[in-house]
This record gives C-alpha cells, sequence and structure tokens, in this order.
C-alpha cells in the first residue's frame, strides 16, 4: 500500500505534523532555550556576539577575546555550529530564531531522510512513514531539545541520509551516491560534534561492509570492491569540505585540555552512559524521572536525554526481525549494528565497554558515550518499518494477538504500581524518597502506553480481519505510533521568552560594563550564569567552553568546572593582576584587597543580586618586562607565579624550556622598566600596543590575553616574535627604542582548510552534476 500521487509530499506532511505542534510557541516569539540549556546562558551569548562580530568586519571572528582569557573561534569546536549552513542566517536574523530554525528543519529531515532511506530499501509508503516517524520522535532524538544539544541532533539527521546514499551508490549503482555521501559526512564534520560523527561514521562504514559483501548478489568481487574504494574517496571528499573545521581542529589538540584522556580514567570515559536502570526507559516514558524537575532518581548525576523507543515500535520491530528470507540478511546486519551500539551506550554496565574503551582510537579522549543510542534508534525504527509492512502484507496476526494480551497486562502492572516499586527497587539509597514521589507518573505513564499498544493492536487486528479499510490503516498507524512518542517528547521542548527580554535584557551592571573602554577583564563569581555577559561584549576572565586552551586552564589551577577548579585564581588576588582583572562581579559585599565597591545591590537580568567591584588602580593589559627567566619544567610555573613571595609580574617573565630565544641568565631581580605599555586598539584577534616612553635595552612585552600559534606581530612595522611566557600568555621580545607593536591572528590552518575546501566543493558539485549528462549524452549516441 502507497499513497498514489505525492508520496513523499504526504510522509513530509506527517514528518511535520508533530513538529510543528511542538514547534507551535515559536510563533508567539518563544525561544526554544530554557535554564540548563547550552542554548540558554552559553550558545546565544557565544553567535550573538559572533554574528555582531561577523557584522561590524564582514567576516567571521577567528579569535574570541571574550571568555577565558582568550581562545581561537573556529579550532576548539566546541563554539558550536560556526561553519554549519543555518548558521550564515545570523547575517540577518538573530541567534534564537536561527536556533528554533534549525532545530525545527532537521527534526523534520531526520524524519524525511528516514523515510527515503527506508522507500529505497524497497520498504511500503506505511512501513517507510513509520520508520521516518519512529526514528525523528524516539526519545534520543526528539529530547536533543531540552538541553540545547543541535550539534547532536543536525549528526542524527545526517545519518539516514548517509546510509541512503551508500545504498544508491553501493546497491543501486547510481554515481549520485557519491557526491551525496560526502556531503552528508562534511555536515557531520561542521556540526560540529565530533564525537557523535566519529560513531556515525563507524555505524556507516558497517552498512558499507554489509552492501559490498553481505546483500545476497551474482556480481563479482572487484567491482563491489571498486565502489567501495570510491565510497571512501567520497568520505575523504567530505573531510575536504570540512577542511576550514578540521584542520583547526586537528592543530588544536595538542593544546588542548583534552590532550590526554579524559581525567586518564575509565571510569571518567565511561560516565554518562546508558546505565541499567535506564533500560526500563525504553518502554515506559519518563521512567527515570526529570532532572531539571527534581524527579530523576537513576544512577547518573544527571540525565537531560530519554531513550524511551516506544511500546508500539518496540512491538512492530520484534514483528519486523521476522521478515521474509530476502530481508534476512539484512535483518542480521542491521541488528548486529544496533546490538554494537546499544552495548556501547550501556558503557561500563556490561564488560564490552572496557574492551571498546582499550582497542578504538580516540575513545579514551572522549565521554558520555550513551550518545550513541541514536544509532540503537536507527535500527530500531528500520525494524519497525518491516513490521509495519508485514502487517500491510496482513502477516503477524500472532504478533497482533500477542500485543493485546501485552496491553493488558502492562496496563494492569501499571495500575497495580509495579514499575513505580520497580523504580523504587532499583533507585540508590538517597533516591528512593525521589523514585517514591514519582511512582504516580510512572503508573500514568504506563497506563497510557499500554493504551496505546492496545489501539494499535485494535487497529491491526481490524485490518487483518478486514473490517477496517486500507486507508484507516495507513493513516493511523502512523499516527498511533508518533501520538505514543510525541506524548514522551513534549516534556523535553521548553521555551523561554525572547533572550533579550529575559538573561540578555540590559540591566545597571552591564550597562555600567558596556561603557568602560576595553580592554580590560572582568571575574564574574556566580553572578551571571556561564557566558551570558559576552553577548553584551563584556570580556571576562573565566565563562564557559569546555575546550579551552590547557596552558590557561594549568595557570590558574585547573579547569573550571572540574574538582578544585581554577585554584590559583579563586584563592588569592594575585593572578588578578596577571590577568587584568579590572572588575569583579559578586552577589554579596565583601572586602577585596586592592578593589572597592561601585555598584550594588543590583537586581540582574539572571535574577540574580550582584555588587560589582573595580580596582583602586586599574591593572596594566600589556606590561614592559626588562628580563625573562627560563624554568625546566612547566609544571612549576603557575604555582611559582601564584606564589605570595613572587616579585611583581613586571620584573620578570616566565618562559617554558622549549622556548625559542634563552635570555641572559639573572644576576639579580632588576627594577622594573620605565617604559610602560598601553593599549591603543583592541578587538577581537587584533590589539595595538604603544610603548612609551620606548626602552632603554631588550625588553619583553606581557599581555594578559593568551598565547596560541597563529598570533604574529609586527614592531615598528617589522616582523618580530610572538612567544608564550607567564605558562599562557602573549609575550613579545622587544629591542631598545621599539615603540608600536601590530598583533594580529589570523589562522593558517584555516587559511588552508578554505583553500581544499572550495576546491573538494567543486569537484562534489561536478559529481552530481556531470555523470547525468554523460549518461545523457550515450543515450542519445
Amino acid at each position: 500500500m502507497t499513497a498514489r500521487t505525492n508520496p513523499t509530499l504526504y510522509a513530509a506532511g506527517l514528518m511535520t505534523l508533530f513538529i510543528a505542534v511542538l514547534a507551535f510557541p515559536m510563533l508567539n516569539g518563544k525561544w526554544l532555550a530554557a535554564p540548563m540549556s547550552d542554548q540558554y546562558a552559553s550558545a546565544y551569548a557565544v553567535h550573538e556576539w559572533q554574528a555582531e562580530e561577523w557584522r561590524a568586519t564582514g567576516h567571521l571572528p577567528l579569535w574570541n577575546p571574550m571568555i577565558m582569557d582568550g581562545l581561537p573561534y573556529i579550532a576548539p569546536v566546541t563554539h558550536g555550529d560556526v561553519l554549519y549552513p543555518t548558521s550564515f542566517l545570523r547575517w540577518f536574523l538573530s541567534a534564537d530564531k536561527v536556533t528554533n530554525f534549525g532545530f525545527v528543519l532537521h527534526y523534520i529531515l531526520a524524519g524525511l531522510f528516514m523515510f527515503l532511506f527506508l522507500r529505497r530499501l524497497n520498504v511500503s509508503w506505511v512501513g517507510s512513514t513509520v520508520g521516518g516517524l519512529a526514528y525523528q520522535l524516539s526519545g534520543i532524538m526528539i529530547s536533543y531539545a531540552r538541553p540545547g544539544h543541535d550539534g547532536k541532533l543536525f549528526v542524527s539527521t545526517m545519518l539516514p541520509l548517509a546510509c541512503l546514499a551508500l545504498l544508491v551508490a553501493l546497491r543501486d549503482r547510481r554515481m549520485w551516491g557519491y557526491p551525496l555521501l560526502a556531503v552528508a559526512v562534511a555536515l557531520c564534520l561542521v556540526s560540529p560534534h565530533v564525537q557523535t560523527t566519529y560513531y556515525l561514521l563507524i555505524a556507516t562504514g558497517l552498512w558499507a561492509l554489509y552492501l559490498t559483501f553481505g546483500e545476497p548478489t551474482t556480481e563479482p568481487l572487484r567491482p563491489r570492491v571498486t565502489r567501495l574504494a570510491i565510497v571512501l574517496i567520497a568520505i575523504i571528499a567530505g573531510f575536504g569540505i570540512a577542511a576550514p573545521q578540521i584542520l583547526p581542529f586537528l592543530e588544536y589538540i595538542p593544546y588542548s585540555p583534552r590532550a590526554v584522556a579524559y581525567s586518564g580514567a575509565f571510569e571518567s570515559a565511561a560516565s554518562y552512559g546508558v546505565p541499567w536502570d535506564h533500560v526500563p526507559g525504553f518502554l515506559i516514558a519518563g521512567f527515570t524521572g526529570e532532572y531539571w524537575a527534581g524527579t530523576y532518581w537513576g544512577s547518573n548525576p544527571i540525565k537531560l536525554h530519554s531513550e524511551y523507543l516506544g511500546l508500539p515500535v518496540i512491538a512492530l520491530a520484534i514483528l519486523g526481525l521476522g521478515f521474509a528470507r530476502e530481508r534476512r540478511r539484512l535483518v542480521w546486519w542491521l541488528g548486529g549494528i544496533g546490538v554494537l551500539f546499544l552495548l556501547i551506550a550501556l558503557s561500563n554496565a556490561t564488560p564490552f565497554y572496557k574492551l571498546w574503551w582499550s582497542v578504538m582510537p580516540y575513545v579514551r579522549k572522549t565521554r558520555a558515550p550513551g550518545m550513541v543510542f541514536f544509532i540503537v534508534a536507527f535500527c530500531t525504527a528500520a525494524f519497525a518499518a518491516f513490521g509495519a509492512e508485514r502487517l500491510e502484507r496482513r502477516e503477524g496476526a500472532t504478533h497482533v494477538r500477542a500485543w493485546l494480551v501485552t496491553a493488558g497486562v502492562i496496563a494492569l502492572l501499571g495500575i497495580a504500581g509495579v514499575f513505580g516499586h520497580l523504580a523504587t527497587s532499583l533507585a540508590a539509597p538517597e533516591r528512593v524518597a525521589t523514585a517514591e514521589t514519582l511512582s504516580s507518573s510512572i503508573r500514568v505513564s504506563a497506563v497510557l502506553g499500554a493504551f496505546i499498544l492496545l489501539a494499535v493492536a485494535l487497529l491491526a487486528f481490524a485490518y487483518l480481519q478486514g473490517r477496517a479499510p486500507a486507508l484507516a490503516f495507513a493513516v493511523g498507524l502512523p499516527l498511533l505510533v508518533g501520538v505514543d512518542l510525541w506524548r514522551d517528547g513534549r516534556r523535553f521542548w521548553a521555551y523561554s521568552d525572547p533572550p533579550n527580554k529575559t538573561l540578555y535584557r540590559p540591566d545597571a551592571i552591564t550597562t555600567r560594563l558596556r561603557a568602560e573602554p576595553k580592554p580590560y577583564r572582568v571575574l564574574d563569581l556566580n553572578v551571571y550564569p556561564e557566558n551570558a555577559l559576552m553577548a553584551h561584549g563584556i570580556p571576562q576572565v573565566l565563562g564557559y567552553q569546555g575546550n579551552e586552551l590547557r596552558y590557561f586552564d594549568e595557570l590558574i589551577g585547573g579547569r573550571p568546572g572540574t574538582q578544585g577548579q581554577a585554584r590559583y585564581l579563586l584563592t588569592s588576588t594575585k593572578l588578578w593582576d596577571l590577568l587584568a582583572v579590572r572588575f569583579v562581579l559578586i552577589s554579596d559585599t565583601v572586602r577585596i584587597p586592592g578593589y572597592h565597591a561601585v555598584l550594588g545591590p543590583v537586581e540582574t537580568a539572571a535574577g540574580s543580586r550582584g555588587f560589582l567591584y573595580e580596582a583602586d588602580t586599574a591593572p596594566p593589559y600589556a606590561r614592559v618586562v626588562p628580563a625573562a627567566v627560563k624554568l625546566d619544567a612547566d609544571s612549576l610555573v603557575p604555582p611559582t607565579l601564584a606564589d605570595p613571595r613572587f616579585p611583581g609580574y613586571d620584573r620578570v617573565v616566565v618562559l617554558p624550556s622549549n622556548s625559542p630565544v634563552n635570555p641572559p641568565p639573572l644576576r639579580g631581580l632588576p627594577p622594573a622598566s620605565t617604559s610602560r605599555a598601553r593599549v591603543t586598539a583592541w578587538d577581537a584577534g587584533k590589539m595595538t600596543i604603544e610603548l612609551e616612553p620606548p626602552p632603554r635595552d631588550s625588553s619583553y612585552v606581557l599581555i594578559g590575553e593568551n598565547w596560541y600559534l597563529d598570533w604574529r606581530v609586527s614592531i615598528d612595522g617589522r616582523p618580530g616574535q610572538v612567544l608564550r611566557g607567564d605558562h599562557a600568555l602573549l609575550t613579545i621580545p622587544v629591542g631598545s627604542n621599539a615603540r608600536r607593536l601590530e598583533l594580529s591572528y589570523y589562522s593558517r590552518s584555516f587559511a588552508r582548510g578554505k583553500a581544499i575546501a572550495l576546491f573538494t566543493l567543486v569537484l562534489v558539485i561536478a559529481g552530481f552534476i556531470v555523470p547525468p549528462i554523460v549518461d545523457r549524452r550515450r543515450r542519445r549516441a
């Protein structure tokens, strides 16, 4: 059974229906972000700042001076979708509207791509529609909205598209499958969620092996292997298109906190998997509760996603596992892929993940293996599509009768409170009370799921008996599947008022700080969340990043957000002078040596109370230092600089042992230089420094902004050296009588990546255009 006219259009309508219902508040100006969402206090600020810089300069910023004392903008990949196609809409739309559009678009595309993939597998229209909805609205997919994980959504959307491209290229032998695969891979890489892309490439690699070696065929091996080799070339082309993102990222890895394994321990890499106490949540929506509502009782520290697959989907998937002989190999391969990624998602709940962690490259640098569950949802949705097609062929009567019984049993167990008691028994002792509080919600959810399964079973039974028309079955089955998944997913679509009316509206503190001439830095001690100040163009010492420069983390005494975080920065004011901390934000009055209160109490836009303190004497953003010394071990530098006994930072700068300069040995502590450094121009990746008066002897200009590879300096019109001094900071050796320094940041790896991307993109576009032209000419000949 298929929709006779415009089948894809009808399917697209169903894929749009449930997303449109969820997205309806956007029509009233609401923003798909809520507290605890990455979009709310971080991504919006970053993207709005990016848009302002872009409009002001005409190009994307490559350096972000606003948080973590400065870091590259593209290389860390944790600034979000800087190079993803939808990001360019920020040129003329606000960041919140682009976020809304990106989520809605990709949810619709995820379902539609899954539908098209299944149709290419020769699954019926009903089965393909059910499969598209089962993937689009699966718990792991639909719950990306709550934590604001748009990068994961982008990659998950590309999974069925990449599998479709492989199917077209390897089985159907159509040339357009190769450039389509390149596009899908490139979009994943610029998403730029590296970890989900890594797992997508593994899953699609296994799918390519099935299409080459697993499908029944009489074709010789050589042409199949040749097509597989072309697939590898297409993947390389995808990397080529994404080179502006990949090359800076690869260059950045040694300077990232993740240059070593995630805390160096298996336990850290295995954190945020899917523990056994989450498994009943595959069947019962909301079984483990909601972290943001205070009802989560599971064994993970937090939980912002759902793994709900749905009773109707699982029932259909079990039916689909028993498909006829012509799909037996397909079922085995898809089942194997699904089981593999389920074991990965379960993390250290099984011994398998320790083996995976030990042998697979790069896994030690990751965490949260539970995110691979989107591949489990993909395989389950495919099986559900096969099951729906079996029903359509009037097969599976025994299964349908079992569904009727199962629905009744689950309803009775739910009413009796069995699933609530199960949650209580699985909860840790300190979370038992939370699980008990949730038991009534679990009861309702179990009963609702059972009734929807019962409705599916009754519809299927009526159709099998010839009592329900084909149209009712074709429309009713996808709708029932969608309703069941929608009821779980809607709790993850939380909205806020527009940013300029909530967290990002001006208040007395932000208005005062915006009026101050830059450069300066603000040390925000939890008055504003994460990167909120960045949206106002206010540079801060800390902020929220996740992949900042590791030298900065070491300088301040530990990575923010970890145990013992920033201990040198937060236990002494000594480093504040080095990092040019002119202002301090704190939620109460307190005596801070060298600082005085200038504003407060202020009710901030964040809803908190804030006091603004200013340094009695503004710390210099740049200073002239007369001498330098090398230390043999980098690890000695941060505690040395933080030691209260260390002389002023204007006397000597500490260089690493591998520094390209060799300062003369110190015979004593020199006096401070009479030359003063004055920053006369400052912007993202640009600054001008005047030395007044010029230093009499060779000296060093130490700047309160982070060093990285691609900084360049011109000293009185001549190229100079840029060093890393005082462990993390820009340091410029200058000769006597130097007067003017012009610093600029431009990533050479980004420039190379752009050239590679342009060349590769031309080839990929040609891959779409040239083969049809050649075929047409051959047919005419």
